[in-house]
């Protein structure tokens, strides 16, 4: 099932619902959060594990995939795309939600579990940044000069590691990131220097699991270890791997042990 729904500015958000759980019964719903230059269809394959268990949501924050391109000079801030987010689990029916973000996604969805604990059932991070990531400048100067596609074919293989196959490589950049808006990327690419979490990760009740590769070019281990324990209730699953993106990079081991974890709270 594929819809929108329309935010007070006008912004149409994408969302796509992937259910076959039992038609007589009520799932829970997962909400997935993508990270910059996707949309929901970078959780593709992790619907094999999921969409038979949950009702499971993939949204396309605004500006990304098929919602409302913004304009370079919108000013982007947290508290715009996590009310986005709150206001379509309200559409969605209001109960609490299994939560899981991947990179700036999994930013938000921290955010999110912090400011509304009301609304999250569980929540998973995968490779998730509390602060903005240092070399942003020179992908602005990049895109700016080459265009998105061949920042996404420069960039691709750090974030899927040196494992990957070009075809899934040529997958991702000509199907995914290569789609976003020049200046939907010019604007985010601007705000995203300024994202700073890091007072807010304490705050967070839900259940929580995180996800880190030993071999991350962004961020060493140690340096997850250094906040993730901050968060009361939660875990820590280190993979071996040198992706920054181990969502897309290892999709069915993050998934089987995303699902287990879920599962696994009463």
């Amino acid at each position: 099932m594929e819809a929108s729904l329309t935010r007070p500015d006008g912004c149409k958000l994408f969302y796509t619902i992937d259910d076959y759980t039992d038609p007589w019964r009520e799932p829970e719903t997962v909400l997935f959060v993508h990270g910059l230059a996707e949309s929901g269809e970078a959780w593709r394959a992790w619907m094999p594990h999921f969409a038979g268990h949950y009702r499971c949501v993939r949204v396309d924050l605004r500006g990304f995939g098929r919602s409302t391109p913004m304009p370079a000079e919108y000013v982007w801030t947290m508290q715009a795309l996590i009310d986005d987010l709150a206001a379509l689990i309200a559409h969605l029916g209001g109960r609490r939600v299994h939560l899981i973000g991947a990179k700036s996604g999994g930013s938000m969805a921290l955010k999110l579990a912090a400011d509304h604990p009301e609304l999250i059932k569980t929540l998973v991070g995968v490779t998730p940044p509390l602060v903005g990531a240092a070399g942003v400048p020179e992908w602005i100067k990049h895109i700016d000069q080459h265009g998105v596609h061949d920042w996404a074919k420069t960039t691709m293989q750090g974030r899927l590691g040196s494992k990957v196959s070009q075809a899934e490589v040529d997958w991702w950049v000509n199907n995914i990131q290569s789609k976003t808006a020049l200046s939907t990327m010019q604007g985010y690419l601007r705000w995203v220097p300024s994202l700073d979490i890091r007072a807010d990760v304490e705050k967070i009740t839900a259940p929580t699991l995180i996800f880190t590769t030993t071999g991350s070019g962004l961020r060493t281990v140690d340096s997850v270890k250094a906040w993730q324990p901050r968060i009361k209730n939660s875990k820590l699953i280190v993979l071996e791997g040198d992706a920054w993106h181990a969502a897309g990079a290892y999709p069915d081991r993050c998934a089987e042990a995303s699902l287990e974890f879920i599962r696994g709270q009463k």
